[in-house]
């Protein structure tokens, strides 16, 4: 009986543990973030705001929000298979103006090959995965700012827009 009992306690003592573990496992079986874009590019043919992964209900997607003449869309991939899931447009308001600048919207635009390429040279390094990417202006200069995971951990990046220079965003 004494043997029934250590199992059943330690079963119960190792089951969240083999849950969490099951949950923060790093997802090693998902296509990249320039994979994501270039589907998402297929579908509308557009420079890239955003990109972040996220989960969805039980699936892992990429968001990715693509700007073409006076439009943003947000486009959803799945980040299994690279299909598209979905698609949105958004007229670009007086709300949606406020958000992106339009040196944002134009640096999108004329960047499509600086960051695929930067993006490419990221990508390259064993186990690094871009997570999260977005054009802001910092020190007036149009830049990416890039959160990845890589063999040491967490850690963010700058992307020069134009250029395709990384640096480390300190």
């Amino acid at each position: 009986m004494p043997h029934k009992f250590t199992a059943i306690a330690t079963t119960l003592f190792l089951a969240p543990a083999a849950l969490f573990a099951q949950e923060t496992a790093p997802q090693t079986d998902r296509i990249s973030m320039s994979q994501a874009i270039k589907a998402a590019q297929a579908s509308i043919d557009g420079g890239v705001l955003e990109a972040e992964i996220e989960t969805e209900g039980d699936a892992l997607v990429y968001e990715i929000d693509l700007v073409r003449g006076e439009a943003v869309y947000e486009i959803t991939v799945n980040a299994t298979t690279g299909a598209v899931l979905s698609q949105s447009e958004e007229q670009l308001t007086s709300f949606l103006s406020g958000l992106f600048k339009e040196d944002e919207l134009r640096a999108a635009g004329d960047s499509r090959a600086v960051l695929m390429k930067a993006l490419a040279e990221i990508e390259g390094q064993d186990g690094t995965q871009v997570e999260e990417l977005s054009l802001d202006d910092e020190d007036d200069r149009m830049v990416y700012e890039v959160e990845l995971t890589d063999a040491s951990g967490e850690r963010e990046l700058l992307i020069d827009a134009s250029t395709g220079e990384l640096t480390n965003d300190d």
